[in-house]
């Protein structure tokens, strides 16, 4: 008798786990990407313990928006990317919300994604087309660091238009590029508890950008 019930109590454990899992599955569910340097890696960039308060920041985005689209079970193989292309798909109480937290965390992703501790070069598809669309690798570098310091916006991004080419523009402009179906390239975050002088931080910059991942970045949009 204790064999039988016990062999119904295995069954119903199992039962309620794998109902639990399954329903677990059907939910919106993203996870922030993992990063393959240390926070302390770069430190002459950014000081740790704020590169580790971006990220935390970047976190609760993700975490925000898996809890505004936890009961959209038709969203849960989206991406962010496929929320903000299609965010007119999206039901009206949670689209701006939706949109809110996935540019950010979007944003971020490209932000995170985009930075090495160790140096690298750029590559020649990528060279050309920024000589092409600024007619020089440094004039890129001035124009993106003059737009950066002249202005109160959160976001920097080199830019994708459909039909080629590149830009400059702010998240004050354009919160997040790809809800107007352009493509990130590399972005930079100019929340100010990241730096204490702005100028520098922008110089910086460059000499932490992970340029072949920005060239896959636009290897891939060029191709999609």
């Amino acid at each position: 008798m204790k064999k039988i019930i016990l062999f119904l109590l295995i069954i119903i454990l199992n039962t309620a786990f794998s109902t639990s899992y399954t329903f677990a599955q059907s939910k919106f569910n993203l996870n922030p990407v993992k990063l393959d340097y240390n926070f302390c890696d770069l430190n002459k960039f950014i000081e740790p313990n704020k590169l580790k308060y971006s990220y935390c920041r970047y976190s609760s985005y993700v975490d925000n928006l898996n809890y505004i689209l936890e009961d959209f079970k038709e969203f849960k193989a989206a991406s962010l990317e496929d929320l903000l292309k299609n965010l007119d798909s999206l039901p009206d109480e949670v689209s701006t919300k939706a949109k809110i937290n996935a540019s950010n965390a979007l944003n971020y992703e490209y932000f995170f994604k985009n930075l090495s501790p160790e140096k690298t070069l750029i590559k020649s598809t990528l060279s050309k087309q920024i000589n092409k669309s600024f007619s020089s690798f440094d004039n890129f570098k001035c124009e993106f660091k003059k737009t950066a310091l002249n202005t109160n916006s959160n976001w920097i991004f080199l830019a994708l238009k459909p039909g080629g080419d590149l830009y400059i523009t702010t998240s004050k402009e354009i919160s997040c590029p790809v809800i107007y179906k352009h493509k990130i390239i590399l972005c930079l975050n100019m929340d100010e508890e990241l730096y204490s002088n702005k100028e520098k931080y922008i110089d910086n910059f460059f000499y932490f950008v992970n340029w072949q991942q920005v060239d896959k970045n636009y290897s891939h949009q060029i191709n999609n």
